[in-house]
């Protein structure tokens, strides 16, 4: 499994209006290019790019910047988030 959850907080909220992004824990062995195909298999979403960053409790996560615009507004309707 290589996308464990969304990854909500305060400032990832007004990203997803702003910057078309949401942030997903991921596996620590996903590579950059499996979890793009991994969010556009699962979710039917264009993935323009994504970051990955190692967290301070050892968690990987990703920033996922969505291609269309208000995508990420939907996708975060769509999985609860909003």
């Amino acid at each position: 499994m290589i996308i464990k959850s969304p990854y909500v907080t305060e400032k990832v909220t007004s990203m997803i209006d702003a910057d078309d992004t949401l942030e997903f824990l991921v596996n620590i062995d996903a590579t950059k290019p499996q979890i793009k195909k991994a969010l556009e298999d699962l979710y039917d979403i264009n993935v323009l790019a994504v970051r990955t960053m190692i967290t301070s409790r050892g968690e990987k996560k990703a920033v996922v910047k969505l291609a269309k615009e208000g995508s990420a507004n939907e996708l975060a309707t769509r999985l609860g988030l909003l």
